[in-house]
């Protein structure tokens, strides 16, 4: 395989994850720079693409700390893997909250009732409690949570794909320079 292959391979993966159909890349390890300096990592699920925009798309509780961090850094990675078939992918790049009000109401119109009920909650994610009952969402919440939802693009500055196949160790980096992806091989 060649590395126009493997890129293509990792568009691919990444397509299938943003899709609604679950696969290993489905749901990500998102890392960003803590407010104290120290690293943060959480995870999410992608929820959109844009190959040609370099884009992923997921979203997130705006009260949640990674808005502040992004705020602050906005350089994020991000990392998944599947076991089924030995490979893993990393990227990074640069996150941004997603301003136009359009996309966020597609993007909240398009999520499952279960998911949308966590905007719901009435404490900001992380909030000290005695029991867990005391930060859902009430029962009689309705449709609200819409302030609360927020949409993050990361525009990707490097795809990395580490093939672990057994027998065939391969590991490809590819940057984001003038205008296009530039790859190399890399030790496994």
């Amino acid at each position: 395989m060649d590395l126009s292959e493997v890129l293509s391979t990792t568009w691919s993966a990444l397509h299938l994850g943003a899709s609604p159909v679950r696969s290993p890349f489905t749901i990500w390890q998102f890392a960003t720079l803590g407010l104290d300096g120290a690293p943060q990592v959480r995870s999410i699920v992608l929820r959109g693409l844009d190959e040609e925009a370099r884009t992923l798309s997921f979203h997130t509780d705006c009260r949640s700390p990674k808005i502040a961090e992004i705020a602050a850094d906005d350089r994020v990675s991000l990392a998944a893997v599947d076991l089924d078939s030995y490979r893993q992918l990393r990227v990074t790049g640069r996150a941004r909250v997603v301003g136009d009000a359009g996309r966020r109401q597609a993007m909240w119109s398009a999520a499952r009732p279960h998911t949308l009920i966590l905007y719901q909650a009435p404490l900001v994610p992380g909030t000290p409690v005695v029991a867990p009952e005391e930060a859902q969402a009430p029962a009689d919440a309705g449709a609200g949570g819409f302030l609360n939802f927020a949409l993050i693009d990361v525009e990707l500055q490097s795809l990395e794909l580490l093939d672990l196949t057994p027998g065939q160790h391969r590991r490809a980096l590819f940057r984001w320079e003038d205008g296009q992806w530039r790859g190399q091989w890399i030790a496994p």
